[in-house]
């Protein structure tokens, strides 16, 4: 676990609130340390979380409306928990605190719905049991999100760095063979310079099979350079020869050829 100021950092480093110095320290602990991107992985929810409960103060609003939420991933995130907090508010029934039964208008009583059979028509069972549902849905969605995101499955993000074209050792491919206990291989894709707002990643095979493709991604510091981080589950690269093309989206919206990167991943 880390300490209350580490995760103090994470949290101003999502906020975009952090030096210049202090950001790419945190990217660089990002890069090689797996319980830093597992505790900003928990940042990140929690600060959507305060967002939609309107627990933070005006200058963090501001910050996540305004930096935090430009990634697509963090917008998902959001709209999944205001779906999420609308179904528990319309389906949580609410107890009264003073102990003593609230008193309805006497009216026709509507055909029950499907969920309100399941339900037990004691409150505080029915409220218990909510709770319950609210835990298996959440817990289904941490599921599923940990399959489809790449950079949330289980074991150790391990970072390679890559050039543009052929490597500065002898005009070979990047070889490099990878670690024991890595769920991910963090590609580090080297820019010589930083023209577009945003890039997109081909992961190709040796016969030239688009195995993942990676949008929307932004330009950042790591390692002292200017590089676009792929991130890619270790399953879908085994032993073989491999290709990134990378692309800029320019000001007209349209898709140019900024670099490719080869590289050959060894036996274990």
């Amino acid at each position: 676990m880390k300490s209350e100021v580490e995760t103090l950092q994470i949290r101003q480093y999502l906020l975009g609130t952090l030096s210049t110095e202090q950001a790419a320290e945190i990217e660089e602990r990002l890069l090689s340390d797996g319980e830093v991107y597992e505790e900003l992985l928990i940042v990140e929810d929690e600060l959507v979380d305060q967002f939609l409960r309107g627990e933070l103060s005006a200058p963090e609003k501001e910050r996540v409306e305004s930096h935090f939420l430009q990634a697509p991933e963090r917008q998902e995130q959001l709209r999944f928990g205001h779906l999420l907090r609308r179904y528990v508010s319309a389906h949580t029934p609410e107890i009264a605190l003073d102990g003593e039964p609230e008193l309805a208008p006497v009216s026709v009583a509507p055909k029950p719905s499907f969920l309100s059979r399941l339900l037990p028509r004691s409150p505080v069972l029915a409220f218990s049991l909510a709770c319950a549902l609210l835990v298996l849905v959440v817990g289904g969605f941490w599921a599923v999100n940990r399959i489809l995101n790449p950079t949330a499955g289980s074991g150790t993000v391990w970072a390679v760095e890559l050039t543009p074209g052929l490597t500065r050792d002898g005009g070979e491919t990047r070889k490099f063979a990878v670690p024991a206990n890595t769920g991910t291989v963090r590609l580090q894709l080297d820019l010589a310079e930083d023209q577009y707002q945003s890039y997109e990643a081909i992961l190709q095979d040796a016969d030239g099979r688009t195995l993942t493709t990676s949008k929307n991604l932004k330009a950042q510091l790591a390692n002292g350079r200017t590089a676009v981080l792929l991130d890619v589950k270790v399953d879908m690269m085994p032993a073989g020869d491999y290709r990134v093309k990378l692309s800029g989206l320019s000001s007209r919206g349209e898709a140019e050829s900024v670099a490719n990167y080869s590289f050959r991943v060894l036996p274990k």
